[in-house]
């Protein structure tokens, strides 16, 4: 058998699937009256942040394993981190601020009324925890806020002990049991506290902790399988391991049986950047990678798309709120597809505007101290 090729810098299918599963999440959160509403593979689409964390794990260890041991060289791991991370996450927040000030004058000066109390959950106490990036880490039982930030909490302080590991214990065995003990840390305290991988801002920490190093425990498993099997039979495990996730998505009741995701999401990133090494993506199209490339933009801005399309649905069609909206789920259809054209449009500018371009920045500046 021949020798395999250098391990790809980019895995277009492994991108795919971050698209893909944004756009699940993105749908999950839509609350007003339409078939997605009542589909099982979306209503578990919370999920989705399992995958993320798991893909999280195995991309960083394949970039930065073998780049991390020295303080200079964690410092700059995180400054880049932070630049991925932070200002998208500042104007997102910075939209629900502007949101919530107009729910309260609404409130305030007797415009309308309101679904939710101003300022009720969304504490300035809340809005400092958001900008200090410590709002996922157990001080409040329910997200606030830009809810899905939470899951960004998470990963940042994840990725200080992930630099952590690397850098100590350096060499790839020790890393490996290392990262199986977090990862058995994280099984057991959402399994005992938890209950499930159904928390979030509470628990969610420890949700992260089983995700990410079972990443990390999946690239050495990818380290050691790249070039040992063909083509066929990679490709055939792919997508029996992804119609497999389908159908777990779809019949799956959420509790303990979430733990079963992890393994599978562990299988289908495996099998992915396995067929990606040899050059045989069954996910590298155009259209796909751009939705992976966009899909940190799709994950933080879609709940703002959604405060609005709900904003038109109650205050401008006038739209009862206690049932879900009184929009026929085909009429409803239609909205949601006018909705995740609406995030695919506002994502692309703000990963060009704010994302990609602080991140470049953020970056030229250190590769700059580090010339």
């Amino acid at each position: 058998m021949s020798a395999p090729s250098p391990p790809p810098r980019f895995f277009p299918g492994l991108e795919s699937l971050r698209g893909v599963a944004a756009l699940t999440v993105a749908l999950y959160h839509v609350s007003w009256q339409s078939h997605f509403v009542h589909w099982s593979f979306v209503r578990n689409g919370a999920l989705m942040v399992d995958f993320f964390f798991v893909l999280s794990g195995f991309v960083l260890f394949h970039s930065y394993g073998q780049k991390l041991g020295t303080w200079a060289a964690t410092a700059r791991f995180m400054t880049i981190r932070f630049g991925r991370l932070y200002p998208l996450h500042l104007a997102s927040l910075t939209a629900f601020v502007v949101i919530e000030c107009a729910k309260w004058s609404a409130v305030r000066f007797q415009f309308a009324n309101v679904a939710s109390v101003p300022f009720a959950q969304n504490t300035p106490g809340a809005l400092i925890a958001n900008l200090l990036l410590i709002h996922g880490l157990g001080i409040y039982d329910q997200p606030t806020w830009n809810t899905p930030s939470w899951s960004i909490s998470v990963e940042f302080y994840i990725y200080m002990l992930f630099a952590l590991v690397v850098g100590v214990f350096r060499k790839k065995p020790l890393v490996l049991a290392t990262s199986g003990a977090l990862a058995v840390v994280g099984l057991l305290a959402s399994w005992r506290v938890a209950g499930g991988l159904d928390s979030t801002a509470k628990y969610g920490f420890f949700r992260g902790l089983l995700g990410f190093f079972c990443g990390v425990i999946a690239w050495h498993c990818y380290d050691r399988l790249r070039g040992r099997f063909g083509r066929r039979m990679l490709a055939g495990v792919s997508v029996a391991l992804g119609v497999a996730a389908v159908v777990f998505l779809c019949w799956m009741e959420r509790g303990l049986a979430d733990f079963f995701a992890i393994p599978l999401f562990v299988g289908i990133v495996l099998a992915t950047a396995l067929l990606d090494s040899q050059g045989a993506s069954l996910l590298d199209s155009r259209g796909l990678v751009w939705l992976g490339t966009i899909s940190y933009s799709v994950y933080m801005v879609h709940p703002v798309v959604v405060w609005a399309f709900e904003f038109v649905l109650q205050y401008v069609l006038k739209l009862p709120r206690p049932d879900y909206y009184a929009t026929g789920v085909w009429t409803g259809d239609a909205v949601v597809l006018v909705y995740a054209a609406v995030v695919l449009i506002v994502s692309g500018w703000t990963f060009r505007h704010i994302e990609d371009r602080f991140r470049r920045k953020i970056r030229a500046s250190v590769e700059g101290e580090r010339a």
